[in-house]
C-alpha cells in the first residue's frame, strides 16, 4: 500500500510475455512495491499474465520470489514437466495447470481480485487479439501462456486460444482498457530496432546453451517478429514509462527459469534506474 497522503494519477502495469526472461517481473514489483508506488490495475501476456495476476491477488512480491527460487531447482522444475503429444503440443500441460492452481485457485473469478486485472491472448479462429477480463482467471493464465508447438491452445467459449505474445507482447492497451492514465510498461525480449542493416548489431540474437542449432535460428526468427510488433504497438499506445531489464542472451523464452535470481536483479536494476520518471507521476 502506499504511504498515507500518497496521491497519483491511475497508475497500470503492463507486464509483457517472455517464459524464463519474464521472472525480471518480480525485480520490477519488488521495487515498486518498496517505494510504495500506487498500482491500481494489472495488465499482462503470457508469463507476465501469470505473475500480473499473482499480484493482483495481492501476492506480496517477496512470496512470489521465493516461490521462483524454489521452483527454479531442475528437479522441482521436472515435475512441471509432462512430455507427451497432446492436440500438436510437446507438452499436456496439466501438472503446470495444476500448479498454478495451488496459487490462483481453480474457481477464482477476475471479480474476486484485488485489483483490476487484463489478460491477452489471441484466437486462432479469427486471428485477433482477445483481451481477458471476466470469467475464471486460471483458464484466461492457461490461454495467455499456451505458446504454440509447446502447449495445446485453450478453447474457452467461441475462442481458441494461444499465447498473446503473438499480437501483443506488452499490452499497454489492455491496461489503458482497465482506464490506467499512466502505464508503466516493461518488456523483457530483445528490442532489435537498434540495430542497422549491415552493420555489427547492437542487440544480440538470444543463444541459450547446449540446444539444437535450429532451436536458435528458429527462436530468433520468431524473437524479430515479436521485437518489430512490440515496437509498433508501444509507438502506438504510447506508455508513459518503458522498463526494459537486461538480461542475457543465453536465457530465452525456455531456458532459464533455474535462473530466477538472476532475472529478478535484472529486473530490481532497470526499475530503480526508472524510478525517478516513475515518480513525476507520484505526487504527495
Amino acid at each position: 500500500m502506499p504511504p498515507e497522503g500518497l496521491t497519483s494519477k491511475k497508475i497500470g502495469l503492463a507486464l509483457g510475455g517472455g517464459g524464463a526472461r519474464g521472472l525480471a517481473h518480480i525485480g520490477v514489483l519488488k521495487v515498486l512495491e518498496r517505494e510504495g508506488i500506487p498500482i491500481s490495475c494489472v495488465a499482462g501476456t503470457s508469463m507476465g499474465s501469470l505473475l500480473a495476476a499473482l499480484f493482483a491477488q495481492g501476492v506480496p512480491a517477496g512470496a512470489i520470489e521465493a516461490e521462483a527460487v524454489r521452483i527454479g531447482k531442475l528437479k522441482e522444475l521436472f515435475k512441471l514437466v509432462d512430455v507427451g503429444v497432446s492436440k500438436g503440443a510437446m507438452l499436456k500441460g496439466e501438472r503446470l495447470s495444476k500448479y498454478m492452481a495451488v496459487w490462483l485457485g481453480v474457481k477464482q473469478t477476475f471479480a474476486e481480485l484485488r485489483l483490476p486485472l487484463a489478460v491477452v491472448a489471441v484466437d486462432i479462429l479469427s486471428g485477433c487479439e482477445v483481451i481477458l477480463k471476466d470469467g475464471r482467471v486460471l483458464d484466461a493464465i492457461r490461454a495467455s501462456i499456451a505458446m504454440p508447438g509447446v502447449f495445446a491452445p485453450q478453447k474457452l467459449g467461441p475462442y481458441k486460444l494461444v499465447d498473446g505474445g503473438m499480437l501483443n507482447n506488452v499490452p499497454v492497451n489492455a491496461a489503458r482498457d482497465l482506464g490506467a492514465e499512466v502505464v508503466i510498461a516493461v518488456d523483457v525480449m530483445p528490442h532489435f530496432s537498434e540495430n542497422q542493416p549491415g552493420q555489427p548489431p547492437v542487440v544480440l540474437p538470444l543463444k541459450p546453451p547446449k540446444v539444437p542449432r535450429a532451436y536458435q535460428y528458429f527462436g530468433h526468427i520468431e524473437m524479430i517478429m515479436v521485437s518489430a510488433m512490440t515496437e509498433h504497438r508501444l509507438r502506438e499506445t504510447k506508455p508513459e514509462v518503458v522498463i526494459r531489464p537486461q538480461l542475457p542472451t543465453d536465457m530465452d523464452v525456455l531456458i532459464g527459469f533455474d535462473r530466477p535470481v538472476e532475472a529478478i536483479a535484472a529486473g530490481e536494476q532497470a526499475t530503480e534506474a526508472a524510478l525517478a520518471q516513475i515518480r513525476k507521476f507520484v505526487t504527495l
